[in-house]
């Protein structure tokens, strides 16, 4: 039997699913945060305007791309 695949957001790896990993980690009880101030983000993805390549906003306004937040459990 072979092992099951560790989650992205469990191991780091920021591949081509990062953001599909974030998503699934906050489903699963993580809290989304920015690399540098640490601050909440909420995923708010638009298919076009600025939300498109910057989904991950806070409540201030301010929008980061998948790449610069990561999960706090």
């Amino acid at each position: 039997m072979s092992e099951c695949k560790i989650p992205d957001y469990r191991t780091g790896r920021r591949g081509r699913n990062w953001t599909h990993s974030l998503c699934s980690a906050q489903k699963a009880g993580a809290v989304i945060v920015t690399d540098e101030t640490l601050e909440a983000v909420a995923y708010a993805h638009e298919p076009t305007g600025p939300g498109r390549f910057r989904p991950w906003i806070t409540t201030a306004g301010a929008r980061y791309d998948s790449h610069e937040v990561h999960p706090e459990w």
